[in-house]
């Protein structure tokens, strides 16, 4: 079948600027969202239907080292085409632990690539708008001090900027956490403080995983999305930076059930996004731009 572009553009609920999802790509074709032109199809129809108008779309197996191929390089520019000519943009969704201290092996296995590609598109629709950075080296702070990969991933996205001559934006997934006021402050470009104020100096836009089944403080498993994300859109606010936050929520099968919305109806969990937006949505200050929603194979499946 041949794709066909969205007649209408995406509209983000409740008046946002965005409505972003994580898109993850494994090697079974029945989870590869860009194997069929069905496949593609259904990815933008979703978009569609829920008010989707970014993707954050994974793309090692596509893209990155010794995976890519001409076939697949086509695939995705297929794709790319047919999300941007339907008001969709889409950023290269990339990133490990240790990403922060192995800068040469991820500018040649996967920023290269990635700027070559951008570079044989003929079109602008043909290229990705961005990149997305999901650099969790605090879930093995063991492994990776924050200490060193705090500031080497805030250099990786300094030095994918300079490589791109500022062409991607560039940003990243943040736990909620780093900086709840309890981290240890960290020293970088001259600033001792922690992690999640760094990353909103460094990157253009973050999106905060928020991982909340509810908006507001509750007497069962505390504090909500709202709660979470307060820290975050407070800084962002007060250093009037042209920064976009994202408040993230999981809709996938995980534990404990209070960080996700799974088993939640579609509508429910938009009630609760509708909390959050009239908090912070505001006319002066457009530091919250919408949800970023992980990820499409959770969410898909709701009801």
């Amino acid at each position: 079948m041949a794709v066909t572009p969205l007649v209408t553009r995406p509209n983000p609920p409740n008046n946002n600027l965005a409505r972003a999802v994580y898109v993850w790509v494994t090697a079974t074709a029945s989870q590869d969202p860009l194997d069929t032109d069905s496949d593609q199809q259904n990815l933008v129809n979703f978009c569609g239907t829920n008010g989707v108008n970014v993707l954050f779309l994974d793309i090692w197996l596509y893209l990155g080292g010794a995976n890519w191929t001409a076939a697949k390089a086509s695939r995705v520019r297929q794709f790319l085409d047919l999300a941007h000519r339907s008001g969709i943009r889409v950023y290269a969704l990339c990133g490990a632990p240790d990403w922060g201290t192995n800068h040469a092996w991820v500018m040649n296995a996967i920023v290269e690539p990635l700027i070559a590609f951008n570079a044989m598109g003929t079109q602008q629709s043909h290229q990705f708008d961005g990149v997305c950075l999901d650099v969790e080296y605090w879930m093995d702070e063991a492994t990776y001090p924050p200490a060193t990969n705090l500031p080497g991933l805030c250099d990786l996205a300094r030095a994918i900027k300079a490589r791109s001559d500022g062409e991607l934006a560039v940003g990243c997934f943040a736990g909620f956490f780093l900086c709840d006021g309890a981290r240890s402050p960290i020293d970088y470009n001259g600033k001792l403080q922690q992690e999640g104020f760094h990353m909103m100096d460094t990157f253009d836009f973050v999106s905060v995983g928020t991982y909340r089944d509810h908006a507001n403080d509750n007497g069962t498993d505390g504090p909500g999305q709202k709660t979470l994300f307060q820290p975050w859109y407070d800084y962002a606010s007060s250093q009037g930076k042209n920064l976009g936050l994202y408040c993230g929520s999981e809709t996938i099968s995980i534990t404990p059930a209070y960080i996700t919305y799974q088993g939640a109806t579609k509508a429910a969990m938009e009630a609760e996004h509708t909390i959050i937006s009239a908090a912070f949505t505001s006319p002066t200050n457009s530091s919250f731009i919408g949800q970023a929603v992980h990820s499409y194979d959770g969410w898909k499946v709701m009801v």
